[in-house]
């Protein structure tokens, strides 16, 4: 027998969760990706799963990895997205969502995000409107995202009636653990978010942002994976 194969036969035997994750990627690219099966558009962890209404529109560009823990064994839970009517959910690229991630798209909603863009254990993305992440990014463990206030705020002298407002992410944004970003925000290319950071306005490019609230305390940075 030859060497090489002989490895990968002692690595699935090591390791059956492997092939239990690869037939479930089958079934699951069977059902959601029928005509492009043999791309294989998605690679999913046992037990996370995809709900979509009929009438959403899920659209992989190349790749999506849903709750696997290629990037971090950060947590059990399984990762979920659900998708309401006449929602999108576009992953222009390849798109790692890990472990106990959860993805919901409201009514006619459209989330994208962007080529080798990854979001770590338990992130919450919530897209009532719409929500745009760029290409590159780093998203870590806890972070929560949502274009929506989800109840209607009133005062005494004002009425916002506007509850939900576009998000827009740059490219190559590194947004650190437990941070929370809110409707309205655009956050520029090459920007940094320190951990446990409450976005309420925007980041300008090439910045650093910390704080609740936040602050603008660099600019003109860069950062590297």
């Amino acid at each position: 027998m030859h060497k090489g194969f002989k490895g990968k036969v002692t690595l699935l035997w090591l390791h059956p969760k492997l092939i239990l994750n690869a037939v479930y990627s089958f079934f699951i690219n069977l059902i959601y990706s029928f005509t492009s099966l043999f791309r294989f558009k998605f690679i999913v962890d046992f037990g996370s799963t995809i709900s979509k209404s009929p009438s959403a529109r899920l659209k992989i560009d190349k790749r999506l990895f849903l709750g696997g823990k290629y990037i971090g064994d950060m947590s059990k839970a399984r990762a979920t997205i659900v998708m309401y009517k006449g929602s999108v959910f576009h992953a222009a690229g390849r798109v790692k969502l890990g472990p106990g991630v959860g993805i919901v798209t409201s009514h006619h909603a459209r989330l994208t995000i962007g080529d080798n863009t990854y979001i770590t254990a338990d992130s919450v993305i919530y897209c009532s409107k719409e929500i745009e992440i760029g290409r590159d990014c780093a998203i870590a463990w806890n972070t929560t995202i949502t274009d929506t206030d989800f109840h209607q705020m009133i005062y005494p002298d004002i009425e916002d009636k506007e509850i939900n407002k576009p998000i827009k992410i740059g490219d190559k944004v590194w947004i650190g653990c437990n941070s929370t970003i809110l409707k309205g925000v655009t956050i520029g290319d090459n920007s940094v978010i320190g951990a446990n950071t409450l976005v309420n306005k925007d980041v300008p490019p090439n910045s650093l942002a910390v704080g609740n609230p936040m602050k603008i305390i660099r600019e003109d940075i860069d950062w590297k994976a």
